[in-house]
């Protein structure tokens, strides 16, 4: 069997940032309640994790981007989503590729990493949504003849 080239993975690398960060959040909501109740101690590491995770997982899918950007068939009319979609990857890969280092040397901030988690988060989200778009609307990494072809 032919193992495909690698940039084909960017579709299933995606997933991995978008759960684990999403957990992640969820997670740090959750953290003050369950921190307090007993065989919950793990909880603030699981939240640690999550992001680390999450944020290396998120620098692989947009390395994984930036390879399949020069792979994929060029839709004309999506140059302009893709260009979006790329800048907000960048932007959020940075976003939390901060979060974590903030995580990492200031536990005791908590609060305010949760509040930003949530603004990093939408950010995220809006990536994905342009991701999307790519696929579903333009047809891109889908259709290999390429635009009208």
């Amino acid at each position: 069997m032919k193992i495909p080239p690698i940039y084909l993975f960017h579709p299933i690398a995606v997933h991995f940032p978008l759960a684990l960060l999403s957990l992640g959040f969820i997670l740090g909501l959750l953290a003050g309640t369950l921190r307090k109740k007993k065989n919950f101690e793990w909880i603030d590491a699981a939240v640690s994790w999550t992001l680390w995770l999450g944020t290396l997982g998120a620098w692989t899918a947009m390395g994984l981007g930036l390879l399949a950007e020069d792979k994929a068939p060029h839709v004309p009319p999506a140059w302009e989503v893709l260009a979006d979609h790329k800048t907000r990857a960048f932007w959020t890969v940075g976003v939390f590729s901060v979060l974590s280092l903030w995580r990492l040397f200031r536990k005791q901030d908590k609060t305010w990493q949760i509040i930003f988690w949530a603004a990093a988060l939408g950010l995220l989200l809006s990536t994905a949504y342009l991701g999307g778009r790519l696929v579903f609307d333009y047809g891109m990494g889908v259709v290999k003849v390429g635009w009208g072809g």
